[in-house]
């Protein structure tokens, strides 16, 4: 299996090839944030395609853990080990936890779809839900060599009656009984009429069943292991927007219920929240339904990060990522265990103008010098204030800014639109680095210069989302991979790197198939044309450009949850086409800002430096987006 593919590590089922692919930061970083809170309530978890929900799922899940003392020695698995010891999902390097991800969809979806009471509907999920829990549990250690014999259900003090309703002293007559609620349920799913709810009988007997409310932890016996393990139960219903919303509002408040023992995740995308709801979980704050205490009873996280809005981070994790996918792909192995992606693409030389291109940046820089009346001595001395390791193409393009800057009198700003704070003449002369990225951008447009090659410029795309990463680098690998089974050196030239991404940047857009994608299109094309005018102005004003689009708050926040305008919105948000960075202060002005994803800044020919913004309105958006066929 190759990592590289599409969501190909889902389709990885054994444990031992699964954890050596698993970068440890992601899975650090998520169990510190709430180490306290994850397995005594709720917990919600937010996150994009891509953002590492069902590999958070399975690594939970008892067969990887299992597999864990296979990697005792294992230095790329250490980290990762550890970080799962501190969150107590492991116990000396032995499982703490008894996890079964419960896919949301298909039989769970359906339940919505009989002919009954709300109420009763939502009895009926509830059973469902727990009913397939314990036979996967009971099946999940049969799966690594538990004999049931050795097992041991304990529930809570008190509670004999319910222990007895659900069989547990008995684990054959505690799966039978499982067996006899899924059963029951799935012969009313599945029946061409659905029976009225008056003759449904004694399916409502078979289907009263709750032992999420009784079962504290799972013994089993040192038969397995060597000594006796007590494991806390868990369920994780994975892709839980799959339910209806109604479904899903409810099972939220029944899983919130701190009678409930059991450990209860439920990982969803980020469209199975509203505008208004996503916007409040950015700024981590939470509304209170009746009888509910959001924090006390529900954790939400979003597996995005938000508030960090330095990329060195998710560098080094894909840096990370890059280097575990590589190792199972044989051809590479072949050429020694220590290849590095970031080393393969930053050894890519800076591509150069031809002649004919560099000579028609020196005659504009010559009729602008004679225009703005100035001496060679001063335009040498404008050129001290350059970085020392320009090329000669580069240093041509900034100096074609500086004179256009000279002759519009135009005050440089800042990256954030703002004048920029320096402390003295001489730091105020210098030529910053976001120039020369400015530079860089205008001959890419003007002589299609390649930019987009490097390793750097590849993480920054990501959107701190490995998935996506790992997509626009694929391409990039098999190109590798191709020279590699060739015996030709692993080398690709900037300008082989650059086509490879744009046309792969391109392609993914244009294979966007969720709501509404045709208006996002058209929302991305606007916002991506915009900051192109800004961008390439002859004197930069931002420098680098912009790659987001400007709105008050105060007309975010007034905009209505059913327009449509709204919708596109929430659409492009949930799957990373735009990033919305609210509150940002400038100007005296307090913005929301809708940043092109990296998928679309690099199909459009922007940077990927943060903060630059066009300044535009939610009327002029509505009428971008129009109807879009």
């Amino acid at each position: 299996m190759n990592p590289w593919h599409k969501r190909a590590n889902e389709f990885i089922r054994d444990a031992n090839e699964l954890l050596p692919l698993i970068s440890p930061q992601p899975i650090k970083r998520f169990f510190q944030r709430e180490s306290t809170r994850l397995f005594d309530r709720l917990v919600v978890v937010v996150g994009s395609p891509g953002s590492g929900k069902t590999t958070l799922a399975r690594l939970l899940e008892l067969r990887t853990l299992a597999a864990v003392p296979d990697f005792k020695g294992n230095s790329d698995v250490r980290e990762l080990l550890a970080s799962l010891a501190k969150a107590d999902v492991l116990d000396d390097l032995e499982p703490a936890v008894l996890a079964l991800r419960l896919p949301a969809g298909g039989q769970l979806r359906s339940i919505w779809d009989l002919p009954y009471d709300a109420r009763l509907r939502h009895r009926l999920l509830r059973s469902m839900i727990e009913a397939k829990t314990v036979l996967g549990w009971l099946r999940a250690m049969e799966d690594v060599g538990v004999d049931l014999k050795h097992v041991h259900i304990i529930t809570t003090p008190n509670a004999e009656a319910a222990r007895d309703a659900v069989s547990a002293d008995d684990l054959e007559a505690f799966r039978e009984r499982a067996r006899m609620t899924e059963r029951a349920i799935f012969r009313l799913i599945n029946a061409l009429v659905a029976p009225a709810e008056d003759e449904l009988g004694e399916h409502l007997i078979d289907v009263a069943y709750a032992p999420f409310a009784i079962i504290e932890s799972v013994e089993i016996s040192a038969a397995w292991r060597g000594r006796a393990l007590r494991l806390k139960p868990m369920v994780i219903i994975d892709d839980a927007h799959e339910l209806h919303p109604t479904q899903l509002e409810d099972v939220d408040l029944w899983l919130r219920d701190r009678e409930i023992k059991i450990a209860r995740w439920m990982l969803t995308r980020i469209d199975s929240l509203n505008l208004e709801d996503f916007r409040r979980v950015l700024r981590d704050e939470e509304t209170a339904s009746p009888g509910t205490n959001p924090g006390r009873d529900r954790v939400r996280i979003l597996l995005q990060d938000t508030d960090n809005r330095n990329r060195q981070a998710f560098r080094s994790i894909a840096e990370d990522v890059a280097r575990r996918y590589l190792q199972p792909l044989a051809a590479f192995h072949r050429r020694g265990s220590f290849l590095s992606l970031k080393n393969l693409l930053n050894t890519a030389r800076p591509p150069a103008l031809s002649d004919t291109d560099l000579h028609i940046l020196h005659s504009e820089n010559a009729r602008l010098i004679e225009e703005n009346q100035l001496t060679s001595e001063k335009i040498e001395a404008m050129e001290e204030t350059y970085p020392t390791d320009l090329t000669l193409d580069v240093k041509a393009a900034v100096t074609h800014i500086m004179l256009e800057r000279e002759l519009k009198r135009t005050p440089q700003r800042s990256l954030f639109g703002v004048p920029a704070d320096v402390s003295s003449e001489e730091e105020q002369s210098k030529v910053q680095r976001h120039v020369v990225i400015g530079a860089e951008l205008q001959m890419l447009h003007r002589f299609d210069r390649p930019f987009y090659f490097g390793f750097e410029r590849l993480a920054d795309a990501a959107n701190e989302n490995i998935e996506q990463f790992v997509t626009l680098a694929s391409v990039l690998v098999d190109r590798l991979e191709t020279q590699a089974i060739r015996g030709k050196p692993l080398a690709l030239d900037a300008r082989q790197q650059h086509k490879a991404v744009r046309e792969q940047a391109v392609d993914l857009i244009a294979q966007w198939d969720y709501p509404y994608a045709p208006q996002v299109r058209k929302l991305v094309d606007f916002i991506g044309g915009r900051c192109q005018d800004l961008t390439l102005r002859p004197n930069a004003p931002l420098s680098d450009g912009a790659n987001a689009y400007g709105i008050l708050r105060s007309d975010l926040e007034n905009l209505d949850p059913n327009d449509e305008l709204a919708r596109v919105l929430h659409y492009a948000l949930a799957y990373q086409a735009l990033v919305l960075v609210e509150p940002y202060e400038c100007k005296g002005k307090t913005w929301a800002l809708l940043e092109l994803g990296g998928v679309a800044i690099i199909a459009k020919g922007l940077t990927h430096s943060r903060g630059g913004f066009v300044e535009g309105t939610l009327r002029q958006l509505k009428t971008a987006v129009g109807s879009a066929a």
